[in-house]
């Protein structure tokens, strides 16, 4: 059993991003776990032991913080969902009636068709982005970085939870806005802050698995400690460049009020999904377990 040291990555983040929570996380949490719980032939044995430390609805509070109670319970469901989808690959396409009601009751009632498409697109990505990946594993290979960081932004299914922004808010952002290239950067950069801060967490658990940390290792020839580190600045360069994206906004379109006000509630969206996300690796227990607050002041995890 070796170790590597990883950043303190809330620091990275705290003298620019402020964290916020949601009021009605304690009860939608009791909620959405009780329904996860009920729902039959939904979660295995292991997986309903592990949903309460897994504190997926104070992720979705953390990162929704200004949303309603009815719109939080479907975050923190399709978060357990998702969960469940990445845990048990096989379920990613049987378990889909899991999903439908979500979508039917909470997602698509209040949403335009452009944002429906948008999302169902993006979950079809994440479902072959998975498979990719269980593919990969199966057959011993390695992609090269540039492959593993388009694919892992699928495969993560963070696309889909930056989705949730326009949701959650009640948001509008009109397309040609939305695709232009300030907010097509801010997102990347969101989702790939994400996306490898959480494979770094990750790989203490799993270091043999598709991880960024293993690519590098792979790629380079280098050590799981070079690969922490090259990963851990890879988070801190996109954390800064989506603060140097954040001043071209004025670049946008001219655009009404109620649009405009909608463009900046979906980049401070952005904002509470990076912070929320890089809190919450340290008090979910799926991560760093009872080591949580010793690997935030320390830095050092021991590898499984």
């Amino acid at each position: 059993m070796g170790s590597i040291r990883i950043p303190n990555f809330p620091a990275l983040c705290s003298p620019h991003f402020d964290l916020r929570s949601n009021p009605h996380c304690r009860a939608v949490t009791h909620l959405a776990e009780k329904w996860a719980l009920s729902t039959p032939l939904f979660l295995d044995a292991d997986e309903e032991a592990r949903l309460p430390g897994a504190r997926l609805g104070l992720l979705a509070a953390l990162c929704f913080p200004t949303c309603d109670a009815s719109q939080l319970l479907a975050v923190t469901k399709f978060l357990i969902v998702v969960m469940h989808w990445m845990d048990r690959p096989r379920s990613l396409y049987a378990d889909e009636e899991i999903f439908d009601p979500i979508w039917a009751k909470y997602l698509r009632p209040t949403t335009r068709r452009d944002w429906q498409k948008r999302f169902q697109r993006h979950l079809a990505a994440f479902r072959y982005g998975r498979a990719l990946l269980a593919q990969d594993a199966a057959e011993g290979i390695i992609p090269d970085l540039e492959s593993y960081i388009s694919l892992r932004r699928d495969a993560c299914g963070v696309k889909m939870f930056l989705d949730l922004i326009m949701y959650a808010g009640g948001l509008h952002v009109p397309q040609h806005v939305y695709d232009h290239p300030v907010l097509r950067r801010l997102r990347q950069d969101a989702a790939d802050i994400i996306a490898w801060s959480t494979d770094v967490a990750a790989y203490a658990q799993r270091p043999h698995s598709s991880n960024i940390i293993a690519v590098l290792m792979h790629e380079r020839q280098y050590t799981a400690q070079a690969g922490a580190d090259l990963a851990g600045n890879l988070v801190k360069d996109t954390i800064m460049n989506f603060l140097t994206n954040e001043t071209s906004l004025p670049a946008l379109p001219a655009l009404g009020e109620r649009d405009a006000d909608d463009v900046r509630a979906y980049v401070q969206g952005l904002r509470d999904c990076v912070v929320g996300t890089l809190h919450w690796l340290y008090e979910t227990d799926r991560y760093f377990g009872e080591t949580a607050e010793d690997v935030r002041s320390s830095g050092w995890v021991f590898l499984s």
